[in-house]
């Protein structure tokens, strides 16, 4: 087994095929504070009060950052098995968006423990 020497595409170049599968990413995280938003709003104009739109927008949030990971790491699956080079880059953001999913999804629960 020799260490040395690259086996494969190096993992750490960014192509343009990873930036344009990143911008699906960003696309879908974009829609939870959007989302999010607009319940806290509607939220308020029920009547209810700052913090069940706080905890309506966490969860919106929460939520497209787990479907942000899962979309992140499904189309990193479907370009290895195509057998298309995907940056480190992809992988780490597909995690760090699960810990951060699971960060604003507690912080909702503490937030709707106080309504």
């Amino acid at each position: 087994m020799s260490l040395g020497g690259p086996t494969g595409p190096d993992r750490r170049t960014v192509t343009d095929h990873d930036r344009r599968r990143l911008k699906v990413t960003s696309r879908v995280l974009l829609a939870g504070p959007v989302l999010g938003l607009l319940a806290a709003l509607a939220l308020g104009l029920l009547g209810a009060g700052a913090v069940a739109g706080l905890a309506a927008f966490l969860v919106l949030c929460a939520a497209a950052s787990v479907a942000a990971a899962l979309t992140t790491a499904a189309l990193a699956i479907v370009d290895e098995y195509r057998r298309v080079h995907v940056a480190r880059r992809r992988t780490l953001t597909a995690l760090a968006l699960f810990a951060g999913g699971f960060v604003l999804l507690f912080l909702s629960l503490g937030v709707a423990a106080t309504v």
